[in-house]
């Protein structure tokens, strides 16, 4: 399957998990360490061979596409606030393709932080989570977040007041934001909720099975 829905669920399905980190990290103060540097590695990976090539491959998506199939297909009031990010970061990303110039201080800041690494790769991810964490919540916090109205975090107070669960919460929205971009620039629009999306669940049952074989 290599269809333009094969692209928009993956697409969909990466930012959907990074959205699925946020309420991890703000009602217990940690996330899915797995998905979080995935998360991580897609906010850099801006020049991708192909739409999977962002994360690295569909393998690593695999919760991602779960999640949006779920999300398609059931009771949505069980997820309301996950709901609530996605499309808050849907709506964010479509005003920020309208801004060249917030664009070009993201590519700017983005190049700035790799270069004060020789690759960023997983291991160069693993080693520097925190940092890397403090630098990319900065970019969101500096260029992303002024464009809309602020995307409200629901949760512990605990642990919303913690520095790095505040950095951990702002990076993924970055990387919910990476992935709409890319959802975007394949096709992707709000229409599709509306009117694609048995379309898009069928697209991403197809790339799950592949992925289980």
């Amino acid at each position: 399957m290599n269809n333009k829905y094969h692209h928009i669920a993956i697409a969909l399905a990466g930012a959907t998990q990074s959205a699925t980190l946020i309420p991890q990290l703000a009602n217990t103060g940690v996330c899915n360490t797995t998905i979080y540097q995935v998360s991580i590695k897609s906010i850099f990976n801006t020049s991708p061979k192909n739409t999977d090539d962002v994360y690295d491959g569909i393998n690593n998506i695999k919760t991602g596409l779960e999640t949006l199939i779920t999300l398609l297909s059931s009771n949505q009031k069980q997820h309301v606030e996950l709901i609530r990010y996605l499309f808050g970061t849907l709506s964010i990303t479509s005003k920020l393709l309208k801004n060249n110039e917030a664009l070009d201080k993201i590519d700017q800041r983005l190049q700035r932080i790799s270069g004060l690494y020789p690759e960023m790769n997983n291991e160069t991810i693993d080693n520097h989570i925190d940092d890397l964490s403090y630098s990319l919540a900065g970019i969101y916090s500096d260029i992303i977040s002024p464009l809309a109205t602020k995307i409200k975090v629901v949760g512990k107070a605990e642990y919303l007041q913690n520095s790095l669960v505040q950095a951990k919460v702002r990076s993924s929205l970055l990387s919910c934001v990476r992935s709409a971009i890319l959802w975007y620039q394949v096709g992707g629009s709000r229409f599709q909720f509306l009117l694609s999306r048995k379309r898009i669940a069928n697209a991403a049952q197809e790339l799950l099975k592949e992925i289980n074989q």
